[in-house]
């Protein structure tokens, strides 16, 4: 499960980075650059959770449930800010959108996530 997990963390880190990098002019992002940047910062320990390689023993439960909420919260932040970069419109945001569907949908799937506000969210992004 660590690398199948640490390859949906960089999924959804390289998802937030790439919204801020590509999209931070736009107004429609303001908003959510600082929380994106952050939550992309705290998969990085998610990411050393899901390898191994946090540096100390850490109960399996109490690893599980860090990785399963940060994995979570990554999830609603990237459907936010992937929404944002929806509503600009561009192809290149388009573009964008849709991407971050096609992995927020396998994550959401694998992390057992599912809920009927996120399908939906997935499902506008899909069609951006």
């Amino acid at each position: 499960m660590g690398a199948e997990r640490s390859r949906l963390v960089v999924a959804l880190q390289t998802g937030l980075l790439r919204a801020v990098a590509e999209f931070a002019a736009d107004d429609r992002l303001a908003p959510h650059h600082a929380r994106a940047l952050a939550t992309a910062a705290a998969l990085d320990y998610v990411l050393m959770l899901a390898t191994g390689a946090a540096g100390v023993r850490i109960p399996h439960r109490d690893a599980e449930r860090a990785m399963h909420d940060g994995i979570a919260r990554a999830v609603d932040d990237l459907i936010i800010v992937a929404s944002a970069v929806a509503e600009i419109g561009t192809p290149a945001a388009s573009a964008f959108a849709r991407e971050a569907a096609t992995s927020l949908r396998t994550v959401v799937r694998e992390e057992a996530l599912e809920s009927d506000s996120r399908s939906f969210a997935v499902i506008a992004l899909a069609n951006a």
